[in-house]
C-alpha cells in the first residue's frame, strides 16, 4: 500500500511539472533581420512573476518552464523600443515580435544612471568623488525619475537628507544645487549629447535565464536584503521602510508577509543562523530581530551591549557555519564598533574599532562618521572581516583573542562597502565612489585593484564570491550585474531586466543561480514595485567578457586620501591637535549629544567652561569645515574636565 501511494504522488508531482513545463517561444526581428541579444520576458501578472531569456544571435529564443497560462511578453534591448504583446498562452511556437528604433525621448529614457550622472560637471575630482559618495548612497543620480526635482527648495531638502549619511564638503554644498538644476532640468537634457546605447549582450550573458518577482505594494518597496532557505525554495527579503519580512515561495509564488514589532524599525541585513532561523538588523531602532522560521514568531533583542538598551545603527550582519558557538557578528554603522551576538544566551560583545590614527596608513580619507558597514569571516581561519565606508578602512578582528586584536588598513580607493571573503581568504572589495574593486591578500598586505567599465560614473554597492571563486559584483549605476574570472580577468556584465534597478547584496544557491534583491528610492523605479531577481547563468565561460587589468594606484595621487587639512597655528595648536586625535568617552557614544554636554557642563567650573569657550573658538577658526562640530567640542570639555587645563 506504501509503495503504491509513493508511485501514485510521484506521478502527480510529474503530471504536475509536465503541466508547469510549457515554454514560449519565437523570433526577434528588425527590418525582416533576426536580432540578437533582445531580451524577451513572459509576465505572469497573477502571480508577479516574470521570466525571461536573451535571443540567440539569429533572434530565436525559447522561455521554458512556464505554466499553462497566458502572458505579456516583453522584448527590451536599449536603442530599440519595448515591445508588448498580449495574452501568449504557454505553449505557443513562432511568436514573432518586430522591433524599431527607438528616437527622441524614448530613446533619451533608456539612459543609465552612469550615463547621466557623467553629464554632472564639477570643479575638481574631489568635488565629484565627495558628491557621487554621499548622494549616491540611495539614489542612481541622473534617472529620469531623479530629474523630478526642478525648484531649488526641492534639491536642497533631498540634498540635506543625503548629507545626514556622511559629509558634503563646504563647496560641494555651496554649488551641487546649481549643478543640479542646469544639467538636469528638462530644456538642458536636450542640449546633452544623443544618448548612444552599449552594444547588446553576446556571448556567456545571452546564455542566461533572468526570473523575478515583484513584492509589496507600488511605491513602499525599499527591500534592502535577501537571504535563502537551505534548499533555495524560500526567499525571505527585509523592507526597511515598512518594517516587514516577506516570505517568497518560488515554487508555489506564493508571498506570505509578517510584520516586525511595535517599536522596531528599519529592518535591513538579514542571514540565518545555523539552526536556520533568520536574523535581522534593525538599524533605526537599534535591534537585533529573531524569526523563528518554524513558528514564524519574531523575538526582538537589543543590538548593543548590556545594559544598554539600543545600539547606535546595527547595520550588515554574517555568521560562519563553521564555528560551533553560530555567533552572529555585525557591523554598527553609528558606532564605530562590531558587535557579535551568541544566539542561544542572546549575550552580546562589542568591539570597539580603531581611531583615525591607528590605521596602517592612518589618517587618510576620513570624512564625518566613520560607518563600519560590510562585514564577512574567513572560510580559512575564521578571521571576521569589516569595512568602514566613511572610514576608508577594511580591518580584522581575531575572534579567538579577548580584544580581538584589532587591525585595520586604508584600500587605495574610496568607499570601501560590502566586502566579501573568497574560499581562498582573499578579501573582495567594491570602491563604491571609486568605481572599482579590488583584492586584498591577508598575509602580504597588498592590493590589486580592477576599473569597471566607465568607473568615474559607476557605483559598485556590493560584491559577493561565489563558491566556485566567480566574484559577482553590482553594477548598481547602470542596472547590471557583473561577473569577474580572477583567473582569467574577464569580467562579463548581464542587464538586468528593469530600468533603475538599485541592487545592494548578492546570494547565491547550492545549484549555482545568482540572486539579487532590486530596490532603491521606490519613486524612482520603473514599475514603483521592488524585487526577487534570480539569474541562472547557464554559461561561466569568458566569452563576451572584457580583460580587466589589475593595478595598485599610485596613492600620492590619490586626492582623496589626502588628510584634510587644518591650519592650527595659534596658541594652542599642539594642544588641539593633540585633542583632536583623543578617543570619545563610550558614554557620549551609548547616548544624545546635548543631554550628555549639558550633564557635563553642570559640574565644571567656571573657570573652566571659559577655557573650554576659548579652545572651542579657536578651534573654529583653525578648522572652519571641521565635519563634525559635536564632536570636536566634546573632546575639548573632556580634556578640560580631566586634566583642568
Amino acid at each position: 500500500m506504501k509503495q503504491k501511494l509513493t508511485l501514485m504522488l510521484a506521478a502527480l508531482a510529474l503530471s504536475a511539472w509536465l503541466v508547469d513545463a510549457k515554454e514560449i517561444r519565437g523570433k526577434v526581428t528588425k527590418d525582416d533581420k533576426g536580432v540578437g541579444g533582445v531580451f524577451v520576458s513572459a509576465h505572469d501578472t497573477e502571480n508577479r512573476k516574470a521570466t525571461g531569456v536573451f535571443t540567440a544571435a539569429d533572434g530565436s529564443y525559447t522561455i521554458d518552464g512556464l505554466r499553462q497560462k497566458d502572458y505579456r511578453v516583453r522584448a527590451r534591448q536599449k536603442g530599440l523600443n519595448d515591445v508588448w504583446l498580449d495574452d501568449i498562452t504557454a505553449g505557443t511556437k513562432g511568436v514573432e515580435i518586430k522591433m524599431t528604433n527607438a528616437t527622441g525621448w524614448k530613446l533619451e529614457r533608456q539612459r543609465t544612471a552612469d550615463s547621466a550622472f557623467g553629464m554632472l560637471k564639477f570643479d575638481n575630482s574631489k568635488d565629484k568623488l565627495n558628491f557621487k559618495m554621499f548622494c549616491t548612497y540611495c539614489h542612481q543620480v541622473g534617472t529620469v525619475p531623479f530629474r523630478t526635482p526642478e525648484q531649488p527648495v526641492d534639491w536642497e531638502t533631498m540634498i540635506r537628507r543625503m548629507d545626514g549619511f556622511g559629509g558634503l564638503y563646504r563647496h560641494s554644498q555651496k554649488t551641487i544645487i546649481k549643478r543640479l538644476i542646469d544639467t538636469y532640468k528638462d530644456d538642458a537634457v536636450d542640449s546633452w549629447p544623443k544618448f548612444i546605447p552599449p552594444p547588446a549582450p553576446t556571448g556567456a550573458a545571452t546564455k542566461a535565464k533572468i526570473t523575478w518577482w515583484e513584492m509589496g505594494k507600488r511605491y513602499e518597496s525599499q527591500y534592502h536584503d535577501i537571504d535563502l532557505s537551505p534548499d533555495g525554495r524560500l526567499i525571505y527579503a527585509v523592507n526597511i521602510t515598512k518594517n516587514y519580512i516577506v516570505t517568497v515561495d518560488t515554487k508555489t509564488d506564493k508571498q506570505v508577509y509578517k510584520k516586525f514589532p511595535r517599536g522596531s524599525y528599519g529592518a535591513h541585513s538579514i542571514e540565518p543562523d545555523n539552526d536556520g532561523h533568520m536574523w535581522v538588523t534593525m538599524c533605526a531602532s537599534g535591534q537585533m530581530a529573531k524569526y523563528d522560521i518554524h513558528n514564524k514568531e519574531i523575538e526582538v533583542y537589543s543590538s548593543a551591549e548590556a545594559p544598554a538598551k539600543r545600539g547606535g545603527y546595527p547595520h550588515t550582519l554574517r555568521v560562519n557555519p563553521q564555528d560551533p558557538e553560530g555567533l552572529i557578528w555585525y557591523t554598527d554603522a553609528g558606532r564605530n564598533s562590531v558587535f557579535s551576538l551568541h544566539p542561544k544566551t542572546k549575550f552580546v560583545k562589542e568591539y570597539h574599532l580603531l581611531s583615525a590614527n591607528q590605521a596602517v596608513a592612518a589618517g587618510k580619507g576620513e570624512s564625518r562618521g566613520i560607518t563600519p558597514y560590510g562585514i564577512d569571516f574567513s572560510p580559512v581561519d575564521g578571521m571576521i572581516w569589516y569595512s568602514k565606508l566613511n572610514g576608508n578602512r577594511i580591518g580584522r578582528i581575531d575572534p579567538n583573542t579577548p580584544d580581538g586584536d584589532i587591525k585595520e588598513w586604508n584600500p587605495p580607493f574610496r568607499g570601501p562597502r560590502r566586502l566579501h571573503v573568497a574560499p581562498d581568504g582573499i578579501i573582495w572589495v567594491p570602491g563604491f565612489a571609486s568605481g572599482v574593486f579590488g583584492k586584498f591578500h591577508p598575509k602580504t598586505e597588498k592590493w590589486t585593484v580592477y576599473d569597471l567599465p566607465n568607473k568615474d560614473n559607476q557605483i559598485p554597492y556590493a560584491l559577493n564570491v561565489a563558491p566556485n571563486g566567480m566574484v559577482w559584483i553590482c553594477g548598481t549605476g547602470n542596472d547590471t550585474i557583473h561577473r569577474f574570472n580572477p583567473k582569467t580577468e574577464v569580467l562579463v556584465t548581464y542587464p538586468l531586466p528593469n530600468r533603475v534597478s538599485y541592487t545592494r547584496e548578492i546570494e547565491f544557491d547550492s545549484d549555482g543561480n545568482v540572486w539579487a534583491p532590486t530596490s532603491g528610492p521606490s519613486r524612482h523605479m520603473e514599475t514603483g514595485y521592488g524585487a526577487i531577481i534570480k539569474i541562472e547563468p547557464n554559461d561561466l565561460s569568458d566569452v563576451g567578457g572584457i580583460k580587466l587589468k589589475g593595478y595598485m594606484p599610485d596613492r600620492s595621487k590619490l586626492t582623496y586620501e589626502q588628510p584634510r587639512p587644518v591650519n592650527y597655528n595659534g596658541s594652542n595648536a599642539k594642544l588641539l591637535a593633540k585633542i583632536a586625535r583623543t578617543r570619545l568617552p563610550q558614554a557620549y557614544l551609548n547616548g544624545k549629544h546635548q543631554p550628555y554636554v549639558d550633564a557635563r557642563m553642570k559640574n565644571l567650573t567656571n573657570q573652566q567652561k571659559t577655557r573650554i569657550n576659548a579652545l572651542w573658538q579657536e578651534q573654529r577658526k583653525a578648522d572652519p569645515d571641521m565635519p563634525n562640530a559635536g564632536q570636536s567640542f566634546v573632546r575639548i570639555m573632556e580634556h578640560i574636565a580631566k586634566n583642568r587645563k
